[in-house]
């Protein structure tokens, strides 16, 4: 274990890692319509480059992630800092969306290696009995992007340019290359705790493939609507980037409002409880075909969509992580590849029913892939 400055750096840098994840994961909702101005074309590719990047961080997160065991964490963060920070500059350089989407997958690449790296360096380098509450301080890095990240970034496009806010996330990344090749090499691997069971072995686990499904559910429901949310209620209430941003602001101060009190669940049996938040989930979907109507509304079913899908995600990695404790890793493991196909297929899904039929359409779809994880979840919660 590092000494307490070294671990409150590392820790540092770890948050600053996921902050970078968010902001990439969630920025180009409310500057869709700049981006696709300034690369003339419409809103519909644009949102292929946020597939790209899901697609690439859930092949990433399944082929790539066993050299986190393998080798040196200092190596592992540095080098895949520096392909990130090769993406961004590439997303921010291009003059055509399939620049974009290329450079967006690159740091999908280099996401799918570090989310599974920061979640495990995070418990690895906490002080005995605090592996929980480490790791809680990591995942502040989601609520972050969302509350300053977004808004940040949405602000510089409408000052300067939406390529502004991508070649800032690439310095941010190239200095973390930097700050995790100055730390000191982390301890070596114990032999034979690299192998860990079988993907397909863990598949097996009761419970285990209605989460996972779940998770591909929920998740598509949210990125799917997310990718189109900021460009809606742009066309709708006729706002600027930085005003659409708010969404994305109050989601994420409702999803750190439900950090807050989660705590409770444990009292009342997360498996017993998970059905219900989900059911709140798929309910706020429809409600986001009224509510994007006017700006307050928009921000009031945001604000309440994140607090409900605090738990969504929470649960669902507990869950996992809970099935089988010596397959803890691999079931993460999963869990964040499944997610990220999830990021893929979600806007490609959905930017193909708003061309059709518009954002009703994507609001309707997105609770009845919810409403599928209720039902699966409502079948387990008593394993």
């Amino acid at each position: 274990m590092p000494n307490p400055l070294t671990f409150r750096l590392r820790l540092a840098a770890l948050v600053i890692g996921v902050f970078l994840i968010g902001a990439n994961s969630f920025i180009l909702s409310p500057i869709l319509s700049d981006v696709a101005a300034s690369l003339n074309t419409t809103a519909v590719p644009i949102t292929w480059s946020i597939s790209a990047f899901g697609g690439a961080t859930g092949l990433s997160a399944f082929f790539l992630s066993r050299v986190i065991d393998r080798s040196d964490a200092r190596l592992v963060f540095s080098a895949a800092f520096v392909v990130m920070a090769l993406g961004f500059i590439g997303s921010a350089a291009t003059p055509v969306w399939q620049g974009l989407a290329a450079g967006q997958a690159l740091v999908g690449v280099a996401t799918g290696i570090l989310l599974p790296a920061i979640y495990s360096e995070a418990v690895r380098i906490a002080p005995e009995g605090q592996g929980a509450r480490s790791l809680g301080i990591v995942l502040s890095g989601w609520s972050i992007s969302l509350i300053l990240g977004v808004p940040v970034s949405a602000a510089l496009s409408d000052m300067l340019d939406w390529r502004t806010a991508y070649f800032a996330l690439g310095g941010i990344a190239a200095l973390q290359a930097v700050a995790f090749a100055m730390f000191r090499p982390s301890r070596p691997v114990e032999p034979g705790r690299a192998k860990g069971p079988a993907r397909l072995q863990v598949l097996r686990i009761v419970g285990v493939r209605s989460l996972l499904v779940t998770c591909l559910c929920f998740m598509s429901a949210f990125y799917g609507t997310y990718a189109l949310l900021g460009h809606h209620m742009r066309e709708t209430l006729g706002i600027s980037a930085t005003a659409a941003s708010m969404a994305a602001l109050t989601y994420g101060v409702g999803f750190g409002i439900g950090g807050f009190v989660a705590r409770q669940v444990d009292r009342l049996g997360p498996r017993r409880v998970f059905p219900y938040f989900l059911a709140s989930s798929c309910l706020i979907y429809l409600m986001l075909i009224v509510a994007t109507q006017t700006f307050w509304t928009s921000l009031l079913a945001t604000l309440v969509l994140g607090f409900v899908n605090h738990f969504g995600l929470s649960l669902t990695v507990l869950l996992l992580a809970q099935s089988k404790p010596d397959a803890r890793g691999m079931l993460i493991g999963l869990n964040i590849t499944v997610t990220y196909i999830a990021v893929f297929c979600g806007p490609l899904l959905m930017s193909a029913l708003y061309a059709a039929d518009g954002f009703g359409a994507v609001s309707l779809m997105a609770a009845i892939l919810v409403a599928v994880a209720v039902i699966l979840n409502w079948r387990i919660r008593r394993i």
